[in-house]
């Protein structure tokens, strides 16, 4: 007969089960904390420490690893971009930086803006032990390896999510319809064996290799990332934006507040409406098709336009509520 506490964690599994098989709509997520950066202190020298702090934000808003050396000496007075600072009981600098400064020290040098809203990745990570027993890294355990991704990921602002459950069959050619059903835009999958990981990052656009540390994987996809999604921080340009499905006054407001959300986007202008179908004059940082590629990240306004050709100057899309 199973005991009361047995019939408990069986009827757990089994909610854990279903949930990790109902599909999420995907989604970006929004970062609120690019701009924020936790720092130690090393042998109280406050002033090295705001120093690597503003390192750490230049690389997560452009996206560009080289960005400290690319902006040299600007680097050198970083108490005038702070916004907020404190140190805590164990001497930890927390400081929060003026996002509108540090935004236009980026675009003096040249280096691209990755915005706030950023693709949502599923690590689906594979561990081989010595004795060759191989298990998955699931979202309700803690783990060292998780640990060290979730720094990783922090330090580069890429949202991670893990499964629920042990993946089953999952293999390249199926990677991203698991990430769908988690809410997430790609699969990070990792196969750990003998201290090396073999990463294979899949997306919409194919998939991509490289082998090394647990880092290195999280590395791979940001770079990817800001290459798709960091636009030039001085490149303004319009684009017209033509929504149908807007029955109401709620998708409306809905559609409207997304547009100018978007960090991309410095203004929204209605310009036409027509039945169901509205038209939007947009200044966005970058062009066409890097807002295109921003808005398939979410899953509420979905692409009418041919995926493989060029983005123009207008993009059309339907409202999904």
């Amino acid at each position: 007969m199973i005991g009361t506490r047995a019939l408990l964690r069986r009827l757990s599994l089994c909610v854990t089960w279903i949930l990790a098989t109902i599909a999420t709509p995907v989604g970006a997520v929004t970062l609120s904390d690019l701009y924020e950066a936790d720092q130690p202190v090393l042998n109280n020298a406050r002033d090295a420490a705001f120093v690597e702090a503003l390192k750490t934000v230049v690389i997560r808003v452009s996206g560009q690893r080289d960005a400290p050396e690319r902006l040299g000496a600007a680097l050198n007075d970083p108490r005038k971009y702070v916004q907020r600072f404190g140190f805590t009981v164990d001497n930890v600098l927390q400081v929060g930086f003026d996002s509108v400064s540090v935004d236009r020290m980026l675009q003096e040098a040249g280096l691209p803006i990755w915005g706030r809203e950023r693709p949502a990745t599923l690590v689906l990570l594979n561990v081989i032990e010595p004795d060759g027993y191989a298990h998955w890294i699931t979202g309700d355990q803690p783990n060292a390896q998780k640990d060290v991704l979730g720094r990783a990921a922090r330090a580069r602002g890429l949202p991670l999510k893990w499964p629920a459950v042990d993946p089953q069959g999952i293999g390249e050619s199926n990677a991203l319809e698991e990430a769908e059903r988690y809410g997430a835009n790609a699969a990070l999958l990792g196969r750990v064996q003998g201290g090396m990981v073999r990463w294979t990052l899949v997306t919409v656009d194919g998939a991509s290799q490289i082998s090394g540390g647990l880092d290195d994987g999280v590395h791979m996809a940001a770079d990817t990332f800001a290459r798709v999604f960091a636009a030039s921080g001085s490149s303004l340009g319009n684009v017209l934006v033509e929504v149908s499905g807007i029955g109401d006054l709620d998708a409306y407001a809905s559609t409207l507040n997304y547009l100018e959300g978007m960090t991309l986007v410095r203004s929204v202008a209605l310009e036409q409406v027509s039945g169901d179908t509205m038209r939007f004059k947009l200044a966005v940082r970058g062009d066409a098709a890097t807002l295109r590629r921003a808005i398939a990240l979410d899953s509420r306004l979905v692409s009418q336009d041919d995926q493989t050709a060029p983005a123009g100057e207008r993009l059309t899309f339907r409202y999904r509520p």
